[in-house]
């Protein structure tokens, strides 16, 4: 009995030298792999040459060298198939499509040849005038938008955008890019023609309630056409020209006329120059056609619609009946920007000429109608404004600090301040184009407000905005007008 104990402890003993022979071996074998083999295939490998070696000075026998170069191929195998499960899961993770938010939902391919984004906005408003005036105040959404925009085969861009604001539903945006060249490429459908800067910068990005008078009442909008367009970044160059109906959007052309439009935009120290100096912005645009129109049969294709009116939404003009024009309409513009740190100061002048309209009598004359703004604005803490020379407009501001009054943040405030003007030559009046009862031509104002920003996306903004009517304006009820305006905006 006890020699069978012997012989189960000399047992023991020698499954363990040969599980200590194994796993000296297997972690010899494993830092064989992390050496490159340049031998033949046929030669035996650095683990086979030291069993043959152990077999010699007689550490393992004959069956033992047997056994352990099986278990070895078995071990060899095993990890071959690991390494193949490990880089099937990587192969799969590296070609799953990527989800995310940045600057809306997207969801794109590894390569980002295919993109889908979606987004929107939402404006909720408030309008109060002064005592005397004859509209209510109310509580209104100004734009309710949702937009999809993507990539297809790297090169071909999209996006269609609806807004269901202010109780109607229309297209804002549709369109299609080729991108092949990015310093020329190539847009088609509804989109904004190139003109202003502060046309060109979404609502969602600039620093009052309403644009300025001369940018709302003078500039062209979304239109129907097609534009070349690109950027040349070393020199903070961009560029578009284009050729639309000359109609608004959503609207078929009154004529077979059409319109060219075209901008430049640059910002020559933004890579090189003294840092004062890197946020300057200098731009022009103008814009070139043959009108046929009539009003009011014409009127919803007319840029302006034939009528001038306030960020109140008074009208100050407005065509008389039977006034046509039947000649060339011509704009011009010039625009400025710099930003440094928290401040930015910016503005616009610009001009346009409508040669051979008629009156309702038949008499033509040549007509001209102009306006600037000069605006500034400051953050007093938590952000700043940006500018994207690519596109020569003003981007998503950056909100260091978000609301969040537990940690003792509370966003990002803004102060901002406007003068603008618009003036009709004295043609308009003096020729019958418009009513000179209840009319004026001449209007300058100012806007002082507040953008309060929660993060990147939220924001309350409050404007005062003043507007002095060189003449009776029959809208207002008055030579003046006072309009207190309100915020919540919400973007994705």
């Amino acid at each position: 009995m006890n020699q069978n104990l012997t012989l189960g402890k000399g047992e023991n003993l020698m499954i363990k030298g040969k599980k200590c022979i194994v796993a000296a071996v297997a972690a010899i074998f494993a830092l064989s792999f992390s050496v490159p083999l340049y031998a033949d295939q046929s030669e035996k490998s650095t683990v086979e040459k030291l069993l043959d070696i152990l077999e010699q000075k007689g550490i393992i026998t004959e069956d033992q060298h047997g056994d352990l170069t099986e278990e070895l191929g078995v071990e060899e195998q095993e990890l071959e198939e690991q390494k193949q499960v490990v880089q099937e899961v990587k192969k799969k993770e590296e070609n799953r499509p990527r989800v995310g938010y940045k600057n809306g939902f997207f969801l794109e391919t590894p390569e980002k040849d295919f993109k889908l984004k979606i987004g929107g906005r939402v404006f909720a408003d408030f309008r109060a005038y002064n005592s005397g005036h004859p509209s209510d105040s109310e509580f209104y959404i100004s734009r309710a938008r949702i937009y999809l925009a993507g990539t297809l085969y790297k090169y071909f861009d999209f996006k269609v955008q609806a807004d269901f604001g202010k109780g109607d539903s229309k297209l804002k945006d549709g369109y299609i890019n080729v991108n092949y060249f990015p310093y020329a490429q190539v847009k088609m459908g509804q989109f904004k023609a190139p003109f202003s800067l502060e046309r060109m910068t979404s609502s969602k990005y600039i620093d009052f309630i309403e644009r300025a008078l001369p940018v709302d009442n003078l500039t062209p909008d979304r239109d129907i056409g097609v534009m070349v367009h690109g950027a040349y970044k070393p020199f903070g160059l961009h560029y578009g020209i284009g050729i639309f109906n000359g109609a608004r959007s959503n609207e078929s052309d009154a004529d077979n006329h059409k319109d060219l439009v075209a901008r430049v935009g640059i910002s020559p120290f933004t890579r090189r120059g003294p840092d004062i100096l890197k946020g300057l912005h200098l731009g022009v645009s103008t814009s070139y056609g043959e009108q046929d129109t009539a009003y009011p049969s014409d009127r919803d294709s007319i840029w302006n619609k034939g009528e001038w009116i306030t960020a109140g939404d008074t009208e100050f003009a407005e065509y008389n009946n039977g006034v046509a024009h039947d000649g060339k309409r011509k704009r011009i513009g010039v625009e400025l920007a710099w930003l440094q740190g928290p401040f930015s100061l910016y503005g616009e002048w610009m001009k346009v000429y409508l040669d051979d309209m008629q009156n309702r009598w038949g008499e033509s004359h040549d007509l001209k109608t102009d306006g600037a703004y000069v605006a500034m604005s400051y953050f007093l803490f938590g952000g700043k404004r940006k500018f994207k020379t690519s596109k020569a407009e003003f981007s998503r501001p950056t909100i260091t600090k978000v609301f969040d009054p537990s940690q003792g943040t509370w966003g990002a405030l803004e102060l901002a301040m406007r003068y603008d003007r618009l003036t009709l030559s004295d043609g308009f009046f003096d020729h019958g184009y418009v009513d000179k009862m209840g009319y004026t031509d001449e209007v300058q104002g100012g806007t002082f407000g507040f953008n309060w920003y929660f993060n990147e996306m939220a924001r309350f903004m409050f404007n005062y905005n003043y507007v002095d009517f060189d003449d009776y304006v029959a809208d207002a009820d008055d030579d003046h007008e006072d309009v207190f305006m309100a915020r919540f905006q919400l973007d994705f």
